[in-house]
Formats: C-alpha cells, structure tokens, sequence
C-alpha cells in the first residue's frame, strides 16, 4: 500500500513540521537558560575572587619576601572544605527538585549556577597564582581551560545535533565510568602523584565529552523531553566538569619545576 502523499497542506506534513518547531523552541530555551548559567557562574566566580580582598587579613608567600593576599571567600572556602560541596550540592538537588514550578525554577537555577562559581572560586585562584610564578602549563589556564571547555561544548553539541547518529548506547557506560571516575577521585586523596592526577582529569575531559553528545542527541531527538530548566542543568553541569578537568590538566606543574 503506496504511502500517503504529503503536500506542503498535508496534515502529516503540517504535524511533522510543528514537531520540529516546538523541539527547536524548546532547544532555544535551553541553551538561552544554558548561557544564563554560565553568565552567572562567572558573577559568582568574580565574587569571590574580589569581594573583600583590599581587606583581607590573609595571606599566602609567592617567595622573595613577598606575599599575595588571599579572598575572604577563598580563604574561607579553603579553610572549611567541606563547607563547599555541600552547598554546591544542596543548591543542585533544590533547583532540580523545582525545575517544574515555572519562576522560581528559574530563579534556583541561576541562584545554583551563582554559588558554583563562587565554590570555584578557590581553584581558580590558585591555578592563577601559580601560574603568575610561572609553574603552570598554560601562562593563564582559565582562560586557555574556558576557551577549551566552550569550544569542546560547542563542537560536540554541533555534531549531535547534525548527526543522524544514535548515541543512546553511550548511557551505560557513561554511568560505569562516572562511577569509576568517583572511585578514582576518592583514592587520589590517599594516593598522591602529579600523573595520577593528570589520568583522572584525561578521563574527566573524554567523560563529560562523551556525556554532551549523550544529552544532546537526547533533547534534540526524544519528544518526551520537556523540561528546559532540568535539561540546562544537566548541559551547565557537563560544561563545567569539562572545564575544571582542563583547569586541572593546564593548571598542573611543568616538568622543569
């Protein structure tokens, strides 16, 4: 039996290209949500590296008699590292828990991307003090580790949006590896070494990688996926995890030092 015939009136035609619409409506409010995040990570991130810091009372030696003078919110985080994951984390698991309640949804996003900058904050001060002494990579590894980060994040995203490519048999091993991942990072505590370090944040990079064409392919091509809020968070989180594993990499001590 012959198909049926789809006019530019047809009605398959007409539901066939008001599917495309409402997903390309719903892709734009995500990556509108996505660049909202990250403008507002980077607030959070400047907060912390600034606020206070004519005024702080301490204090690290960079050699030389000399001595640079430590953020109230770096040194603070620093001191009670504990204190920063958890808030990190809370701040996540609440904007998810209201990703569906439309304005406040919004507003525990950009509140949670907010406050992970600032929880960054410490890490990118140090990766920035060392590397004005020279014992870095990259001569200024925040910004090399962004301009990475974004051009991978777009790259990746590009290819999964135009690619025919089902990537939905990346799930399970992307879970065994996020696990695997943890389980590393925990025994780095107790097992030391700059090379260790380095393989943890090779693996981190391929992860999250493989994550963004992961969660990609599945918003562009998954009709269920309705919720912008929850989708940006789960991008944003990919985003940054690329970003601090490049930090990581390009923050790390030269072989001369």
């Amino acid at each position: 039996m012959d198909a049926p015939f789809r006019s530019p009136t047809s009605p398959f035609a007409v539901a066939g290209d008001a599917a495309r619409a409402e997903r390309l409506a719903f892709l734009r409010r995500v990556y509108l949500l996505l660049t909202g995040s990250v403008v507002t990570a980077a607030l959070g991130a400047a907060v912390a590296l600034n606020a206070g810091a004519g005024v702080s009372q301490t204090f690290v030696p960079v050699g030389r008699g000399q001595s640079v003078a430590v953020p109230p919110l770096v040194a603070f985080f620093a001191n009670h590292w504990f204190v920063g994951p958890m808030l990190f984390l809370g701040a996540f698991f609440f904007a998810s828990a209201v990703r569906e309640k439309p304005g406040l949804n919004v507003a525990a996003l950009m509140g949670a991307t907010g406050l992970s900058g600032v929880y960054i904050g410490p890490a990118l001060f140090w990766a920035q003090l060392s590397a004005s002494q020279g014992h870095t990579l990259s001569a200024s590894p925040i910004r090399d580790a962004f301009l990475l980060a974004v051009a991978g994040f777009v790259g990746l995203s590009a290819y999964a949006l135009g690619s025919r490519r089902d990537f939905s048999f990346l799930g399970g091993f992307l879970s065994m590896g996020l696990w695997v991942l943890i389980g590393a990072s925990l025994l780095s505590m107790f097992v030391g070494g700059q090379a260790f370090s380095l393989a943890i944040a090779s693996a981190g990079v391929l992860l999250f990688g493989g994550y963004v064409l992961y969660d990609t392919a599945r918003l562009a091509r998954d009709p269920s996926q309705r919720d912008a809020v929850g989708a940006a968070i789960g991008l944003y989180l990919n985003l940054m995890n690329l970003f601090l594993f490049l930090l990581r990499i390009l923050g790390s001590g030269r072989r001369d030092d």
